[in-house]
């Protein structure tokens, strides 16, 4: 799993992060926080992390300075910004200092899920499984190589191959690492990395995936509204459904195909 380190001066708001954002399911666990930014410096460059989200607005530190002086450190991290106020020259130096993406406080969990699953696809391509996998869990139980759905799921264990087919069939209703877990007689960690042994990928993404290909499918049925294909691809938001649509095609739902739907 990908390594996130939090930092925000108010003990409770960390603990909330912490506790509310699903992080196994997309692939990520909390190494660290810390409410003392000048001490989060060292222990960001001691943990490597591969994510740092912090607050903007912090006393004797702020979050910009945090991200230059790690990042001048020579640590490749990604860096998620998190403001109350959520000005435009913040903005603009934030991603000026290459910042990866920016959240509004309070937190909604909808749009925090958008930038885990934005990081996710990020990572993978930067640190492939090798990373995502700690010591090689996966080859030493059943001495399986490869990557990327080389190998057929069944081969790495029969019980993964069937919630695979699971995910694949049901992938418009609502589950969770856990749910699977207990579903399938797997760890929640375990799955979690033959997600990224056979995937490179992780459940959410995975499951965006199928959501996502299966909606460019059904929009070749004109007979389809756009509000019937987010619900049929498990999205009872259609708002929500454009913003994952755009994510993961770069452009609205209705200009995919550049033709007018009901």
């Amino acid at each position: 799993m990908w390594k996130v380190f939090l930092v925000d001066d108010e003990e409770i708001i960390l603990k909330q992060i912490e506790q509310t954002v699903p992080w196994m399911d997309n692939g990520f666990e909390v190494i660290g926080m810390d409410t003392n930014p000048d001490k989060a410096v060292g222990r960001i460059l001691e943990l490597k992390p591969d994510v740092v989200i912090s607050d903007l607005r912090m006393p004797k530190l702020d979050g910009h300075t945090l991200m230059r002086t790690v990042k001048e450190a020579g640590l490749d991290v990604e860096f998620v910004m998190l403001s109350a106020y959520g000005t435009f020259e913040d903005a603009r130096t934030f991603f000026q200092q290459e910042g990866f993406d920016y959240l509004l406080k309070p937190l909604q969990i909808q749009e925090v899920q958008l930038v885990l699953e934005k990081l996710a696809r990020k990572l993978a391509k930067k640190k492939p499984f090798e990373a995502a996998i700690e010591a090689n869990e996966v080859d030493e139980v059943y001495g399986v190589n490869g990557v990327n759905g080389v190998n057929d799921a069944s081969s790495v264990n029969p019980a993964f191959a069937e919630l695979i087919q699971y995910v694949k069939s049901h992938f418009a209703e609502k589950f969770t690492l856990s749910t699977l877990s207990k579903k399938f007689g797997l760890s929640a960690g375990y799955i979690c990395n033959l997600f990224a042994k056979c995937y490179n990928t992780t459940l959410t993404c995975f499951v965006t995936k199928v959501r996502m290909e299966h909606a460019v499918e059904l929009m070749k049925d004109k007979s389809y509204s756009l509000k019937n294909v987010a619900i049929e691809c498990g999205y009872m938001d259609y708002f929500y459904f454009n913003k994952v649509f755009r994510g993961y095609y770069g452009v609205a739902p209705s200009q995919y195909t550049g033709e007018t739907y009901n």
